[in-house]
């Protein structure tokens, strides 16, 4: 099945091959869904002076203010409201073509951020096996006892799924954080911590998928 896939993505990106596949070209042919609010000058001024290490700011009117965090060849990395950022990043494929990945994360008591990626023409492409499945199982260590009582009754009280996704701008790799801890109260929380992986994971790309 992955085979499959990755076959069809491959043919996807081979048939829509454009010019300039850098994060500024992609940026320009954003769709408005992406981020809200944002104008062709706008986006033009957003891929600017990209040795300009400072958070440049647009105003985007009735929409919150837009702040540049980071940019690199092939990615940035922007603040669309007072809890949202959004990061988007080209992926090198074997074939010498990309493909972009869109990160969305809100932040309020605690972080979730959803993953989508897309062909540079901005058409969706399905997740399936390009990225491994990510729920709290993974941050378990995996030299417990998961049939322990103790870490039976501490377990339950994850039911939730709060994954913050950090991308890089210097390499293509993915940081994942299990950010449970404001969630639970502090007594829950002390009871499930000495089970869980509390360091970010990292998922590298392989130019077919991201892989622990």
């Amino acid at each position: 099945m992955k085979k499959i896939i990755f076959s069809i993505i491959l043919f996807i990106t081979t048939l829509i091959n454009v010019s300039g596949q850098e994060i500024g070209s992609v940026l320009l042919t954003m769709p408005e869904n992406i981020i809200l609010g944002l104008e062709a000058a706008q986006k033009n001024l957003l891929i600017s002076n990209p040795d300009d290490t400072t958070e440049l700011k647009i105003d985007r009117g009735t929409f919150s203010e837009l702040k540049r965090l980071a940019i690199s060849d092939d990615f940035i990395s922007l603040q669309t409201s007072e809890a949202g950022t959004t990061q988007i990043k080209l992926l090198p494929l074997v074939n010498d073509s990309k493909i972009i990945c869109v990160v969305k994360t809100v932040c309020n008591k605690i972080c979730d951020s959803q993953i989508q990626f897309y062909t540079t023409k901005w058409l969706p492409i399905v997740q399936g096996d390009l990225l491994p499945k990510i729920n709290k199982s993974i941050f378990i260590k995996t030299d417990i006892d998961q049939n322990n009582q103790e870490f039976e009754n501490a377990y339950k009280y994850l039911d939730m799924n709060p994954i913050k996704v950090t991308l890089s701008p210097t390499d293509n790799s993915m940081k994942i954080e299990y950010d449970i801890k404001n969630y639970l109260s502090e007594e829950d929380y002390k009871k499930i911590q000495p089970y869980l992986i509390e360091d970010p994971i990292t998922f590298t790309w392989d130019k077919t998928s991201y892989k622990r």
